[in-house]
């Protein structure tokens, strides 16, 4: 099982690592709100964008896309009434595991 940060908010789940570049599906729902990320391999060159609603199909972007780097980063709580999804690009993937409620 793997190890969490003790800083992981309470009652926030847990996503499955997420270890290419392409778009996941996180959470479908309109309770969802981001809490988080956990970035155990920061790959080369790795990014992670976060969208409310479906990339490329009208999904607003929760922020700028960020560089990875090994760690847990907590956000203010970004609610995804659309559904949360993640966005992974770079030239070698990581290893990254998101934080939410919903």
């Amino acid at each position: 099982m793997p190890q969490y940060p003790l800083n992981i908010p309470l009652g926030a789940q847990v996503s499955a690592a997420i270890t290419t570049n392409t778009t996941t599906t996180i959470n479908i729902g309109s309770g969802v709100v981001l809490a988080g990320y956990i970035v155990s391999n920061a790959g080369s060159a790795w990014t992670v964008q976060f969208y409310n609603g479906v990339p490329g199909s009208g999904g607003v972007a929760l922020g700028p896309a960020i560089t990875a780097a090994v760690g847990f980063f907590e956000v203010p709580l970004l609610g995804a009434p659309n559904g949360l999804y993640a966005v992974t690009a770079g030239t070698t993937a990581g290893s990254l595991t998101v934080a939410y409620y919903g």
